[in-house]
């Protein structure tokens, strides 16, 4: 079924009104007519509706709130050294499915792409849509680019810090972690260069920062996030159990 993400303030009373590029696919891509159900997301609650008008707007009401949350029990954020668009963007559009909660673009020293090229606008559009298609509760939030230092001042503000580097080889038990409550997780990855010395000597000062190995292999920006992504929504919904 069909799922679309609104605002709370296109609720009135049991009616809500969809509006922008939803209603052209409601329209024109799916054909939908009057009667069929969409799921529509406001991200804290998940409405079966019915559709009950089609014009330039999608008004449709409100059956049933129902209780799907498919969201992970631990926030991960990934902060990632800028690499090219179409590496950006695909891997974005794969945190949102694998259950990212936030996405931070980092200038850094190695970075290959320029700030004024990262279009957050499009990016969050890939957001919505990734979001709507594997079925989330909630979008994944993207800040806007920031740079190398700006990262530094957020860190204590996280449970647990992982830092992927090909320098460091200590594993840490990452399901030890997360069973110690670690519920907000920053993950760090390097851009397409890799870090820069300097930044990985200021890095490795914080005390809940973790280097973290990805394994006997070297893998690329736009795979690294994926893996430490994917190894910690395992651990993370085996702990839910």
């Amino acid at each position: 079924m069909q799922r679309y993400f609104i605002e709370k303030k296109q609720i009135n009373n049991n009616i809500i009104t969809i509006t922008g590029d939803d209603v052209h696919h409601i329209k024109t891509v799916m054909r939908m007519r009057i009667n069929e159900k969409v799921l529509v997301c406001d991200e804290e609650k998940t409405y079966l509706c019915s559709i009950l008008n089609i014009t330039n707007t999608v008004e449709v009401e409100i059956l049933e709130t129902l209780d799907d949350n498919v969201e992970m029990d631990i926030n991960v954020t990934v902060a990632h050294g800028l690499v090219r668009r179409e590496k950006m963007e695909e891997v974005v559009r794969r945190l949102v499915e694998l259950g990212c909660y936030s996405y931070i673009p980092v200038n850094m020293t190695r970075s290959v792409v320029k700030h004024k090229e990262i279009n957050i606008e499009r990016l969050n559009k890939i957001i919505k849509e990734a979001s709507e298609q594997s079925q989330r509760n909630k979008l994944m939030k993207i800040s806007e680019v920031i740079n190398f230092n700006d990262l530094l001042k957020m860190i204590d503000s996280y449970d647990l810090v992982l830092f992927a580097h090909t320098l460091y080889k200590d594993q840490v038990n990452l399901f030890t972690e997360i069973k110690n409550k670690c519920k907000n997780i920053l993950v760090i990855v390097g851009p397409e260069g890799g870090f820069d010395d300097k930044e990985v000597e200021k890095l490795i000062k914080y005390s809940n920062l973790k280097p973290v190995s990805l394994g006997k292999r070297i893998l690329r920006t736009e795979t690294a996030p994926l893996y430490i992504m994917s190894v910690l929504g395992f651990l993370g919904e085996q702990y839910d159990n």
